[in-house]
């Protein structure tokens, strides 16, 4: 996997607050629960096999994400490795949210502290950031909001712990991820990283001043 270089100072986050939904929408974000392993490991399974097969094909003319690859994501792996960020997170910044629709989840979000952009002075102190360390839609369930109210809420919660730059990790392929963080105000910054997942799949870096 590359190593990460350090992004280019993002602009300005406007995805606004996560208001309540319209009435009839059915959706909202609230935090995760033990209850939500079972429902976040299959949302986190189907939705990055959707998109890691996207860009895969996109990588290689075509051809099916590896048989190996598609084994080790499986949803009950991907629960177990969600309860410790879940039940006994590492400091009160880090947290997972969820999007639910009817009671059910069905989108998930990571948030994780992290080092942000020094500004100025080359010696000053990076600026306090907040990575989106996963976010994901049942690929069933998109085009309905979640991506974008899971968004607002991970802005807010930034704010909220004094964060001052929104980071975020996606699969360079999935047009509709890609959509999903331009619509929402984040930038692509210059940052690369590879995935072990087949040669020429990446993950680029987008940023958001908040």
């Amino acid at each position: 996997m590359a190593d990460r270089d350090a992004p280019t100072r993002p602009t300005a986050f406007e995805a606004g607050r996560p208001a309540d939904p319209p009435a009839g929408a059915g959706g909202f974000v609230r935090e995760a629960t033990g209850n939500d392993l079972e429902a976040i490991g299959r949302v986190h399974a189907a939705s990055m096999l959707a998109s890691l097969r996207v860009a895969h094909a996109a990588a290689h003319d075509g051809a099916p994400l590896p048989a190996g690859v598609v084994a080790m994501i499986a949803a009950p792996v991907l629960a177990a490795g969600w309860e410790r960020a879940v039940l006994a997170p590492p400091s009160p910044r880090h947290r997972v949210l969820v999007a639910t629709e009817g009671g059910e989840v069905v989108g998930l979000l990571g948030l994780a502290p992290t080092q942000g952009l020094a500004q100025g002075d080359p010696g000053a102190e990076p600026e306090s950031a907040v990575e989106i360390t996963a976010l994901g839609v049942d690929p069933t369930r998109q085009r309905s909001g979640h991506g974008s109210r899971l968004l607002a809420a991970a802005a807010d919660h930034a704010r909220a712990d004094g964060a001052r730059v929104l980071l975020v990790w996606a699969v360079r392929g999935d047009e509709s991820v890609r959509g999903l963080l331009a619509g929402a105000g984040l930038e692509l910054t210059p940052s690369r990283r590879e995935l072990p997942v087949g040669r020429g799949v990446t993950e680029e870096c987008w940023g958001a001043a908040l």
